[in-house]
């Protein structure tokens, strides 16, 4: 019913080639650079460090760099490009409207080449019925791909002022004496003080965890998707439905099954070949030990997945370990003195929805925005960001939350489920009969906007409740009338 809902699969891997190579230099896959928005540098003299070089640090490392601030990144992993562990779970990442804004106010330059550009997404049923939405504009990446990228260009942009890190643990942070300690990779720990302490460093989060001590009172909930997959690569085979043949582009294919939890995705790759996952409820892959097991799950579970892969994924998930798909976190604050919550480590969010990385980059533009409010006073920007997008952030794992309804099948006995349909409902009558005052579309289907989440969510909860007050009015008016003929019988 949601079309929004196509885009929980964006877990799907790939073998997507790296944007730039090595020195930083742009591809020919990239478009000219943006014109980056010229700033007055405020911060000049300041250091800040950013614990975490995935998307979201190397993307906060930019900004803070454009203000002036000197910028140190820390990551506890190797770089992408030289991590093999990495480059194994590189999931795909989709960035939309709400992820490219803060890159293309950088100045960032994203994908031009068509291989790189969403065309939409196929859907196959459980009885081999295909189904297509189009979703062009979008842009793919692998997700080692975007962090390595996004470390290049952090390097090229902003050499004198960015350093990067690897291989350098968060290993404590003192809030009151504004330092943070980090495992150095050759052994032995280096210190770094800060004016400020950006904490990117996932759900695990070392920087939230300090917070949770100096504020006892803080209060973080963690939830697991409840999902796991496995991925498979370098299938080929012919499988673009006519639509996407004569005008090609980057396509994403789901499987679904008589199961929600038990869905096998397939992502297009620039070289012509297909990655993508296996997905089963948690615990699942326990019962399955060979590839003869996930060859016959896959033939019993799925309609249309070509026959000759079907070997070869089995192979593949046989062989590999499962991962989580996602968890969502909840924080009751993003800020501390000097310090500042964003990305995973401060709202982290399941596939569901495919908002992770684009809500995290999203924070990283209002970080920017922020950065000029403080004017200068890095004292001042924690508690901005807190205000500026701290309710946004709950909207959304409001939201994420939400749709797993989709997953319990309670139907119209799951009071999520209910608001959700309702919404879109309610919201589809509407934005045909009145959209000078509606809109065009129910606010769910504008995920893929830069509207507001909490825009989004109270649009949600309104329109359920009009629902709600709409079929009582009409069960009272009913109840008269039947009220009126018993009268009249008698």
């Amino acid at each position: 019913m949601l079309t929004a809902l196509p885009n929980s699969h964006r877990l799907a891997r790939s073998r997507v080639a790296t944007h730039n190579n090595s020195s930083g230099a742009g591809s020919a896959a990239v478009a000219e650079a943006a014109p980056e928005q010229q700033v007055v540098p405020l911060y000049s003299g300041q250091r800040a460090v950013v614990v975490g070089a995935g998307p979201a640090g190397s993307t906060a490392a930019m900004f803070l760099a454009r203000q002036g601030f000197s910028v140190d990144v820390f990551e506890r992993r190797p770089e992408p490009k030289q991590d093999a562990v990495d480059t194994g779970r590189a999931y795909i990442i989709i960035l939309i409207p709400r992820g490219q804004a803060a890159l293309k106010e950088l100045g960032v330059p994203l994908p031009s080449q068509r291989e790189f550009i969403t065309k939409g997404t196929v859907r196959h049923d459980r009885k081999g019925k295909v189904g297509i939405s189009r979703e062009e504009g979008n842009v793919t990446f692998s997700r080692s791909s975007l962090a390595q990228y996004l470390i290049d260009q952090a390097r090229q942009r902003y050499p004198s002022q960015i350093t990067f890190h690897f291989d350098s643990a968060c290993a404590g942070v003192n809030i009151e004496q504004r330092q943070v300690s980090f495992s150095a990779a050759g052994g032995g720990q280096v210190q770094r003080s800060y004016d400020l302490l950006v904490g990117a460093d996932g759900a695990g989060s070392e920087v939230r965890r300090a917070l949770q001590q100096h504020y006892p009172d803080m209060q973080v909930t963690i939830d697991d998707s409840g999902r796991e997959y496995k991925v498979y690569g370098g299938v080929r085979g012919d499988i673009e439905p006519e639509e996407f043949k004569k005008d090609p582009g980057a396509t994403l294919h789901l499987w679904s099954s008589d199961d929600p939890w038990t869905t096998v995705t397939a992502h297009s790759n620039p070289d012509g070949t297909y990655s993508g996952t296996f997905s089963l409820k948690t615990g699942g892959f326990a019962d399955l030990r060979t590839a003869a097991d996930y060859e016959a799950l896959l033939r019993k579970k799925f309609v249309g997945v070509p026959d000759d892969w079907v070997p070869a994924i089995a192979q593949q998930a046989a062989a590999a370990t499962p991962s989580p798909a996602g968890k969502r976190v909840r924080c009751s604050r993003l800020d501390g003195p000097g310090v500042l919550l964003l990305g995973d480590a401060a709202h982290a969010v399941t596939p569901v929805f495919g908002q992770g990385a684009n809500s995290a980059l999203e924070s990283c533009k209002v970080l920017g925005s922020v950065l000029a409010e403080a004017g200068g006073d890095a004292s001042r920007v924690p508690q901005l960001f807190t205000s500026a997008r701290l309710a946004d952030m709950h909207a959304l794992n409001e939201l994420d939350a939400k749709a797993y309804s989709f997953f319990r099948r309670r139907g119209l006995l799951d009071p999520d489920f209910l608001q959700l349909l309702s919404h879109v409902l309610l919201g589809t009558i509407l934005s045909k009969l009145v959209p000078f005052l509606y809109g065009p579309k129910p606010a769910l289907l504008k995920l893929g906007s830069t509207t507001p989440y909490s825009t989004i969510i109270a649009a949600v909860k309104r329109d359920s409740l009009m629902a709600a007050v709409g079929f009582a009015a009409l069960g009272v008016w009913l109840s008269f009338k039947l009220a009126a003929k018993v009268m009249v019988g008698a």
